[in-house]
């Protein structure tokens, strides 16, 4: 049975690991044609060799989405390699805490540089291609922070919202060209991201474990691979009558 990306080429930014390296090895079960795409070089190899083992015809691309002419250079990679390209799963992302009178300026820009720019710059460069090979899906990874708030998370917070409007200005964009944009907003996943926030709160990694768990609807953590079945959905055509959309993926936290 044909898997629900077969034929078709997606990119995938942030994908050397967690949310990223979960949805590239999913995506590639499902018939995907890949590029990955990460700051970490070494990682992204690994990764590349595993999928190659198992059969995946990927392509890797080290760049700082941030940085516009290396978002520019790995679609460009993209269409050299398979012709076309119809999902983008812009997914890089970091996180900086910081209360505002204290956070360092060259912080809170590098995270909307990350966040907010890198996938715009992403969605720059790779909707004309997506256009051209008869629509496709934008899929930008937002967060359940985008909806409400968290202590020293004022940056952090502020590009995530910002990523759901632009997710509507663009489904508004673009939706006659076939290609439809979502975010995708997870909530507390097992990754080196949310762990990142732990010392920042002056708790170790079990404490921050325990205070989540504690008042998360379903008792426990979200998984990178159960958020990256979302992604499916929204790369799919599962999803085809869904745009300008926020999909919550966040274990009940929201509901509170």
């Amino acid at each position: 049975m044909a898997g629900k990306l077969e034929g078709k080429v997606a990119l995938i930014t942030g994908a050397a690991s967690g949310i990223g390296a979960a949805s590239a090895r999913l995506f590639a079960a499902e018939g995907a044609r890949l590029t990955l795409v990460d700051v970490n070089h070494r990682a992204l190899a690994t990764l590349v060799e595993e999928l190659e083992g198992s059969g995946a015809q990927v392509i890797s691309s080290q760049a700082d989405v941030a940085v516009p002419t290396e978002v520019a250079a790995a679609v460009d990679a993209t269409i050299a390699k398979f012709g076309h390209l119809h999902v983008l799963f812009a997914n890089a992302g970091i996180s900086r805490r910081g209360l505002a009178p204290e956070m360092l300026l060259e912080d809170f820009d590098r995270i909307m540089a990350v966040n907010l720019r890198g996938a715009f710059l992403c969605a720059r460069y790779a909707i004309p291609y997506i256009a051209r090979s008869g629509g496709g899906s934008v899929i930008f990874t937002a967060s359940e922070l985008a909806l409400v708030g968290s202590p020293g998370g004022a940056a952090y917070c502020a590009s995530k919202a910002a990523l759901l409007g632009m997710t509507r200005a663009l489904a508004l964009d673009h939706g006659k060209q076939r290609i439809r944009v979502n975010s995708l907003c997870p909530g507390a996943v097992d990754t080196p991201l949310l762990w990142s926030s732990a010392e920042w709160l002056g708790m170790s990694i079990d404490e921050y474990r325990a205070e989540i768990v504690s008042r998360m609807p379903l008792g426990r953590i979200g998984q990178p691979e159960e958020i990256a079945r979302a992604a499916l959905f929204l790369a799919s055509d599962d999803s085809s009558f869904m745009t300008g959309a926020a999909l919550v993926v966040d274990g009940g936290w929201t509901a509170r």
